[in-house]
């Protein structure tokens, strides 16, 4: 029997801007080819699994649908990449198009889909993975036996009250794209020939966010060393080490601020003005007590309005 790696299509292989209805508005996610290659390489089919409840509002046709994954495969292909299977549901119980209105156990939450693509293509399911942006993709991958990973859009917005309840299905694993699903994935197959059982909280995967937006790009050791390379553990070490220090580097500009710059100018005027207080208290010539008195009163009026900036801040 085979081994899968099933994925949700919106968000996880292509962007989505709404329903999609037009193969013109496909859209590859950065480095999904790579993914989907070195998953390959591992052994694993890629199985796309996919809740289509436009064709049930009319927002499209099953013929529309297939143009769209035609594309979707054309821009993989292109790139030398290629999906094993698209499966998808069509169905909704409160769609307009009367054939397609109705509950089916292919819709996500529930695993019809991996269960028939796991009869059609003799795949063993306690050996699979399932990778989506959605709670009910999380869902459907456990109640069909597999393993599961969660991808984390930045910004990530939903339509559904179910949808925004993103921690009604934990994932074992929870990354920014499908790049680092797939080193996960190959990561844990190398590790032990198969895996272990992973706790929720003991296997989640983050990472700092990306300052050229929604979907980070890949990394570019991936491309360079070839797609042969192995993710071996070295690799995958050295792959820690870079986020920590784009850890770092984050927190170091995080502690930059406005109030502790005004702050630490303000303070630096205060010991001015107390020297030059002191200046007056020290010199001869009449008057200068009260010169004195007056630039010892700003001193610490600056002395106050310092602590008070940094106070501000510490409690932010």
């Amino acid at each position: 029997m085979s081994k899968a790696v099933f994925i949700d299509r919106d968000n996880t292989i292509i962007e989505d801007p709404g329903y999609i209805s037009d193969p013109g508005a496909v859209k590859l996610l950065p480095g999904v080819e790579l993914a989907i290659k070195s998953l390959a390489r591992a052994g694993f089919k890629n199985i796309v699994c996919t809740n289509q409840s436009g064709v049930a509002r009319g927002m499209l046709t099953e013929d529309d649908l297939e143009s769209i994954h035609a594309e979707v495969r054309r821009q993989l292909a292109d790139k030398g990449a290629h999906l094993d299977a698209i499966y998808y549901c069509p169905f909704h119980p409160q769609g307009t198009i009367e054939q397609y209105a109705r509950e089916s156990d292919l819709r996500k939450p529930k695993p019809g889909m991996l269960l028939r693509a796991a009869e059609e293509l003799d795949l063993e399911l306690a050996q699979s993975w399932m990778v989506g942006d959605s709670a009910r993709d999380i869902e459907a991958g456990q109640r069909a036996g597999c393993r599961t990973i969660r991808v984390r859009i930045a910004g990530e917005t939903s339509t559904t009250t179910s949808e925004r309840n993103v921690d009604a299905a934990q994932a074992d694993f929870t990354v920014r794209n499908l790049v680092e699903a797939a080193k996960i994935i190959v990561r844990e197959t190398d590790r032990t020939g198969t895996w272990e059982a992973v706790t929720p909280s003991a296997a989640v995967a983050t990472a700092p966010p990306s300052s050229q937006g929604r979907f980070p790009q890949p990394d570019a050791r991936l491309s360079e060393e070839g797609d042969d390379a192995p993710m071996d553990d070295h690799r995958v070490r050295l792959e820690i080490l870079s986020h920590l220090r784009r850890l770092v580097r984050h927190s170091e500009l995080e502690e930059f601020s406005f109030l502790k710059l005004a702050g630490g100018i303000v303070q630096m005027l205060a010991l001015l003005t107390l020297l030059i207080a002191v200046l007056y208290f020290l010199g001869s010539g009449s008057g200068r007590v009260p010169v004195a008195t007056f630039w010892a009163l700003i001193s610490v009026a600056m002395q106050t309005m310092a602590l008070t900036f940094f106070t501000i801040q510490r409690n932010k």
